[in-house]
């Protein structure tokens, strides 16, 4: 019987070179047809030279992060070499000095006049930072823009809490997605940045949010929060309609405003470029007042209205905003660069057990399940709530990983009470972090059980029965 070989391995993709990828945004660029965009386009054999550069840094071993990534710069931020009002600039601003040590290459540096945007001409699209990207001609912009741009061009956009970026307290980073203007942000940020101790770094399982119901918005905006409000609702956040002067954050872990109320013409902004923008960031302008992060994401960019939501938090809480714009984006998102401590738990403390309410108090962030390595098994202490100790054993147990800012790890640790106790916990990955556990504790084996939701389940079904 004749049998067909089978399939070959299939062929590792190579990922294309920093000097391919600024080839093939300044071929973009060209069919773009966009001069308008650039107060100062790079001539591409500049461009180039850095790529190369790029490259040759990659071929010597060094990780960059940001390798061949293409970015635009708005005007007002420095450039090394680049006009920048009436001087040229010897060195770069920080952030941009930060992206390019990563491997960004600039294009270009982009104007703030009102131009037309990048799905219809005919409407008005903010600054030339957000329209490139929403073309594909860059991988990222850097902006003094916010938020408005963002959403007449269907990108995501990342305003930070003032200060956390050096010397550069205003820039917002615009992408086509989280993920890449949330790895840029944190290459931005460095280390140099004094957190609050106690910084909240997540808002749980079910984030209280509030929405405005007496912003004047048009039908598309209208739309558009309502269908960001459901989605937030069938992930399990709590939302309630506010009115803005009244209740502000109070109580609520976020709040989520229409980007933009109304997509004008451009025609209207170049007629009246100061009366357009004042309205079109009448529902985000507080938050520049009040030192607010934001998070921008696009919603119905598909029948060509871009219209965008933005999340808004308090200063520091960054990462809580982010995580509650990943519902709208189907993206993952990992941490932000704030100083913490991981904690593994495996019983009362888990999420949907009755403890779990502790940690989200404190604003601590769920970073995902864990298994530990042979070597511990559950024993059943008779305490209130039920909970298990975790012990030495032979056996593999599943738990959770959940971070915690410092102030916010000793508060916790203050809550533990005889006979738990933080140690360390070998993991299936080779990490030990630190985890609720019991050096010694006697009480029923739970040895079935591989998790404490195994147990509860049995219990449940099972009644008052022994648990071994």
């Amino acid at each position: 019987m004749n049998t067909l070989p089978p399939d070959p391995d299939p062929v590792p993709i190579t990922p294309p070179t920093a000097s391919q990828r600024v080839i093939a945004a300044f071929e973009r660029l060209t069919e773009a047809g966009r001069p308008e965009l650039w107060t100062t386009l790079r001539a591409v054999e500049d461009v180039l030279v850095d790529a190369k550069a790029v490259d040759e840094r990659v071929k010597a071993g060094e990780d960059l992060p940001l390798a061949g990534t293409v970015i635009a710069v708005q005007d007002l931020i420095d450039v090394a070499g680049q006009p920048s009002g009436h001087a040229v600039p010897e060195t770069s601003a920080p952030v941009v000095g930060r992206l390019t040590g990563a491997g960004a290459v600039v294009l270009g540096k982009t104007g703030a006049a009102p131009l037309s945007g990048a799905w219809d001409r005919t409407k008005a699209g903010g600054n030339g930072a957000a329209v490139a990207v929403a073309l594909g001609v860059v991988d990222l912009a850097l902006s003094t823009g916010g938020a408005v741009p963002a959403a007449l061009n269907a990108v995501a956009a990342v305003k930070p809490t003032r200060g956390l970026l050096p010397a550069a307290d205003d820039v917002s980073v615009y992408a086509n997605g989280l993920v890449p203007a949330h790895r840029a942000l944190t290459l931005m940020t460095g280390g140099d940045r004094t957190w609050p101790a106690d910084v909240r770094l997540g808002a749980g399982e079910h984030p209280r949010i509030a929405y405005p119901t007496d912003l004047p918005l048009g039908e598309a905006a209208s739309l558009a929060l309502a269908t960001v409000v459901a989605r937030l609702r069938a992930a399990g956040a709590v939302l309630t309609p506010i009115s803005l002067p009244e209740r502000g954050f109070d109580g609520f872990d976020a709040l989520i405003v229409p980007t933009v109320p109304e997509h004008p013409g451009i025609a209207e902004a170049l007629a009246d470029p100061a009366g357009v923008g004042h309205r079109l960031a009448s529902c985000t302008a507080f938050a520049n007042l009040l030192d607010l992060a934001a998070v921008t994401v696009p919603v119905l960019p598909g029948d060509r209205r871009p219209f965008g939501i933005t999340f808004l938090t308090r200063a520091f809480e960054d990462q809580i905003a982010l995580d509650l714009a990943t519902v709208c984006t189907d993206e993952p998102m990992t941490p932000y660069p704030e100083p913490g401590e991981d904690v593994v738990v495996f019983g009362a403390h888990l999420r949907g057990q009755p403890l779990n309410a502790d940690l989200v108090e404190l604003g601590a962030r769920f970073s995902g399940p864990v298994r530990t390595t042979e070597g511990y098994r559950l024993v059943l202490l008779d305490t209130e709530p039920p909970q298990p100790g975790v012990v030495e054993g032979s056996a593999t147990l599943d738990g959770e990983r959940w971070r915690l800012s410092p102030a916010a790890f000793e508060r916790f640790a203050a809550t533990l009470k005889e006979p738990f106790v933080l140690d360390r916990v070998v993991l299936d990955d080779g990490t030990a972090p630190l985890a609720v556990r019991c050096l010694a504790a006697e009480g029923p084996g739970l040895d079935r059980y591989e998790s404490w939701r195994g147990y509860v389940r049995f219990a449940s079904t099972a009644g008052p029965r022994d648990p071994g």
